[in-house]
């Protein structure tokens, strides 16, 4: 959608499918604002069009910041820490309500098209998760919730679901209206599974979104580190003349590297390395020679 007062720019803007490439008018703005440059704070789609701003000359650094953690080109986006920590504390919150009803939750977690954060809060959480690069088998999943119950002395099980999980031949439409970057939101993929989960096995199931809870309030200690580190070192580049790159963690050291090209999309769990797919836990064993978000290149 164009704003209300942007309306006179689009006729003189090519359009296609509906979306307009307001980047010039950008660059007026930022002209007329006396800004020089800019340091970029965003996950995949603000860094795309950091990159269109750069392709047009207009100098900058990116810092990619977004709790999906899946910015091409870095191991760690600033929000990532303090989203799995508080899924983590929502989570061990609830723990005593599913075990006094005796119930199987389903926690959904962003994720639309990347299973960092599900994978990182079940790694932490020591439970079951499904995510948007493995589509799961249903039935399995089920017996596997259902004998998890059954061993839990306190009678209850759960697992820890990314909005763009999907499981075998269960396809769910995008729902509702796009965003700037034309991205629909993904049916909801807790409430499917739960309703399967009720008819398959006749348990009580609590669905939970941890949402906008992981992304409120205040940084945790790890992201404050990092992020101020991000900072300085966008301003270290800038003072030396250095644009047009975004600062990374790469093999768990902080450096720079180009701006990821936007065809390449979000990154993306390593399944053979990272996720038991038969499980649908996280991979615990080998992980010596692994950075600390269990990256190996």
């Amino acid at each position: 959608r164009i704003p209300e007062h942007l309306r006179a720019e689009v006729a003189r803007l090519d359009a296609n499918d509906g979306r307009y490439d307001l980047t010039d008018l950008v660059l007026r703005n930022l002209e007329a604002l006396g800004l020089d440059r800019l340091v970029v704070i965003g996950g995949d789609d603000t860094i795309s069009f950091a990159q269109a701003l750069v392709e047009k000359g207009f100098p900058l650094i990116a810092i990619p910041k977004t709790m999906d953690n899946d910015v091409q080109g870095t191991e760690y986006c600033v929000g990532f820490a303090t989203a799995v920590t508080r899924a983590k504390e929502l989570i061990d919150r609830q723990r005593t309500t599913l075990g006094s009803h005796e119930r199987i939750g389903i926690f959904r977690i962003f994720g639309r098209d990347s299973g960092f954060s599900a994978l990182h809060t079940a790694y932490v959480t020591s439970a079951r998760c499904l995510i948007p690069e493995s589509p799961f088998d249903l039935e399995r999943l089920v017996g596997l919730l259902v004998e998890d119950k059954r061993l839990n002395p306190s009678r209850y099980a759960f697992v820890i679901v990314a909005e763009g999980a999907r499981w075998t031949g269960g396809e769910l439409p995008d729902v509702g209206e796009p965003d700037a970057f034309g991205h629909r939101r993904k049916a909801d993929v807790g409430e499917a599974l739960a309703d399967e989960v009720r008819r398959r096995t006749g348990e009580d199931v609590l669905v939970s979104h941890l949402t906008y809870d992981l992304r409120s309030g205040d940084p945790d200690a790890f992201d404050q580190m990092v992020g101020t580190t991000f900072a300085n070192i966008a301003v270290d580049l800038m003072k030396d003349g250095i644009t047009g790159r975004m600062v990374a963690i790469q093999d768990g050291r902080y450096t720079h590297t180009a701006l990821p090209d936007p065809k390449l999309g979000a990154r993306k769990v390593d399944v053979a390395r990272q996720y038991n797919a038969e499980r649908y836990r996280p991979q615990y064993a080998g992980r010596l020679g692994y950075s600390i978000w269990m990256e190996k290149r």
